[in-house]
């Protein structure tokens, strides 16, 4: 009968299609697919149809039975064996090439993105999420896998906005994190390799995730402290801005020895001027407060009064040259504009006579000779100018006292003085103490 070239033209229309013959004729084998391979280096929202569902294998005979000793739900393939079948139905070749061609491109697409914490962090990130594209899927393992990659994706955005580390500590976390991507991504390879049973892999993916899981944490915790310490950082530094423009006045100066309108000047241990606003000296309490601010820093002036102000051996008076004037909480008056207020560091020393008003300077060593009207006692109220040591022209004040004075600090055995002391403080406050009043608690 005549031919049909109709036949040839039909032939257009068929799509050819490249099959295998299984080896084996009573086994059926499904080869490991592989999506996106076509330059789409994009990473999936779903990946749970990325790879068919695993296929059971009915020839129990080509896989070696579970014994009682071996992992419970997981029987690994032994690979060498002529026998044994590769999970999938790849061979080991396959299963390598289609994990290179699904992790490949994302670590290409990770590198750069993440720029704060290095190429290590980006490979093992990108070659995780590579390895979950590529690993078999099943019902009750679904979820585990989905956890995990949502786990990845948290912690991706999570380095996206995280600052550089700028500290070994955060520099140790980040490598430590690393590490531990490493470290599942082989655990992740090795599932690969044995035959799914669904309660220890999902076991094993759950601990997966909650090992990335734990490090996430942690970061988010030491960036939760990060952050409310620089809170508390800008909160100080606001503090320290306000007591400045108090201090502001003093730039425009034009003499040292000029007060600017509504500022007192305060005179610090070191015999330094400095101009407060009278605001700050409405009470004993605030003026107090403010020199705790003002010596908060890391000057060594600052530090030698910081000390005494923290065991509380120092004093404020008001200065006018002919007379001194004690300010104290409880005799507290109105401060005027122009008010020069002095602070003293306190030196104690026990009173060896009662006649003898001669004074050793405790800076210098030099003996200054003092009259009767030079030494103030606290039972009389009569008030005494400051003294200058005749050798190194420092500015004190004797005061002396017969009551019983309960203080474990009261003799001068325990004015310890540092090199930087004897150097800068200036202005300084004795007050001597009969021996036979002093009180000592036990230590």
């Amino acid at each position: 009968m005549p031919f049909s070239f109709k036949l040839f033209q039909a032939f257009g229309n068929i799509i050819a299609i490249r099959s295998k013959r299984p080896e084996n004729q009573g086994r059926t084998q499904r080869k490991s697919t592989t999506t996106g391979h076509g330059g789409d280096t994009s990473i999936p929202a779903d990946l749970s149809n990325s790879v068919p569902a695993p296929m059971l294998s009915s020839n129990s005979s080509s896989m070696h039975p579970v014994t009682a000793g071996s992992e419970p739900g997981l029987e690994e393939l032994f690979p060498g064996s002529p026998s044994t079948p590769y999970p999938w139905g790849a061979s080991p070749a396959r299963e390598a090439s289609d994990i290179a061609q699904v992790a490949l491109p994302l670590v290409q697409a990770f590198t750069g993105v993440i720029p704060l914490v290095g190429a290590p962090m980006n490979a093992a990130i990108g070659g995780l999420l590579g390895i979950l594209q590529v690993i078999n899927r099943c019902d009750q393992n679904k979820a585990a896998l989905d956890d995990l990659t949502s786990r990845l994706y948290r912690l991706y955005y999570h380095l996206c906005n995280a600052p550089p580390a700028l500290d070994p500590l955060e520099h140790s976390r980040r490598d430590l994190l690393a590490r531990k991507l490493e470290a599942t991504s082989i655990r992740l390879k090795k599932l690969q390799k044995r035959r799914l049973a669904y309660t220890s892999v999902t076991q094993a993916i759950t601990g997966c995730s909650t090992d990335i899981d734990r490090y996430l944490s942690s970061q988010m915790q030491s960036q939760r402290e990060t952050h409310e310490l620089l809170i508390l950082m800008s909160r100080r530094r606001e503090e320290v801005q306000d007591i400045e423009q108090s201090f502001a006045p003093l730039s425009a100066l034009p003499l040292s020895g000029s007060v600017a309108s509504g500022c007192v000047t305060l005179v610090d241990a070191t015999g330094r001027h400095q101009a407060i606003s009278v605001n700050w000296c409405t009470s004993y309490q605030q003026l107090n407060h403010m020199l705790r601010v003002l010596f908060e820093r890391d000057a060594i002036e600052a530090q030698i009064q910081r000390r005494y102000i923290e065991e509380g051996k120092y004093d404020l008076c008001i200065d006018e040259g002919k007379q001194v004037t004690p300010l104290a909480s409880h005799k507290w008056s109105s401060i005027e504009p122009g008010t020069k207020i002095v602070m003293r560091v306190i030196i104690q020393q026990g009173m060896l006579s009662l006649s003898e008003v001669d004074y050793r300077c405790h800076f210098c060593g030099a003996v200054n000779r003092l009259g009767a009207r030079s030494v103030k006692y606290k039972s009389r109220e009569r008030t005494v100018c400051s003294t200058e040591c005749r050798e190194c022209k420092r500015c004190f004040q004797i005061t002396r006292s017969f009551k019983e004075q309960r203080n474990p600090c009261a003799h001068s055995d325990s004015n310890h003085k540092t090199d930087a002391e004897t150097l800068l403080v200036r202005n300084f406050h004795v007050q001597e103490i009969d021996v036979r009043y002093l009180v000592f608690r036990p230590s």
